[in-house]
């Protein structure tokens, strides 16, 4: 497939790029520096076509999404403040006036956005739940009122892979928590609830890989996870990092 990603040299996009690149996609990266993107890339350099610009610059931004199939971004934090909820916009708007209905677009978020099993919450309707985290959803209420065909990874941390590779074994949920919840939730408390999340987010700690793959294996247009928040977690009784800092 035609792919346009954005944040190659990342955590995140450099993982996307390695096993896109594995996969045969043909890939179009925008970057900031490709100085870092030559270094990181090494002699894959030559399989890509390489856009430098701002990913703020929607004219730009425009140009290289002509004739993709599908969009990825990687870039950006929700750390950065408002400007991650302009650079979604930015994204979302461009890919739909040059994509149209068609447009495939992935982006990230957080465990946070996801919908808690059982109640009308969501982790951003939780006490203590970092305030930056209501910048996902904001970036979520701007993907819904397009008609693009879009997916957002909502992982817990991410660290990289011990041996560099994706498992095989993970769980995958469409909006909601990805982890199995007591038949109490419904009557939880916020506050237990939160307790609920922490408990599991050990369970949501993922690496780099396994996002990349996870991505990877879901380009297709309206594909099950189409529209909608992918939620991810290890296997039930595998553990990962557990302090609640995802």
């Amino acid at each position: 497939m035609k792919i346009l990603l954005l944040g190659a040299t990342g955590n995140s996009g450099q993982r996307l790029l390695r096993l896109g690149l594995e996969r045969g996609h043909d890939i179009t990266v925008f970057v900031r520096n490709k100085d870092k993107l030559v270094e990181q890339a090494g002699n894959t350099i030559a399989q890509l076509k390489v856009v430098v610009g701002d990913v703020y610059d929607a004219e730009a931004l425009a140009s290289a999404m002509q004739g993709q199939e599908v969009v990825i971004n990687a870039a950006g934090n929700v750390n950065d403040g408002d400007s991650f909820v302009q650079l979604i916009d930015v994204i979302a708007t461009q890919a739909a006036k040059v994509m149209g209905k068609s447009g495939r677009l992935w982006v990230f978020a957080g465990a946070a956005l996801l919908d808690i099993p059982g109640t009308a919450l969501m982790g951003t309707d939780l006490p203590k739940i970092p305030a930056q985290f209501q910048r996902h959803k904001k970036n979520y209420q701007r993907l819904k009122a397009s008609d693009l065909d879009w997916s957002m990874l909502c992982p817990g941390p991410m660290i990289p892979a011990a041996d560099g590779r994706a498992r095989t074994d993970l769980r995958l949920s469409a909006d909601i928590w990805p982890f199995a919840v007591p038949s109490i939730t419904r009557w939880l408390p916020r506050i237990g609830l939160l307790v609920l999340f922490g408990k599991n987010i050990g369970a949501m700690t993922i690496s780099y890989e396994d996002a990349a793959a996870v991505i990877m294996d879901n380009l297709e247009p309206n594909g099950k996870y189409s529209r909608k928040r992918v939620g991810i977690a290890l296997p039930p009784g595998v553990r990962g990092k557990k302090k609640l800092d995802f």
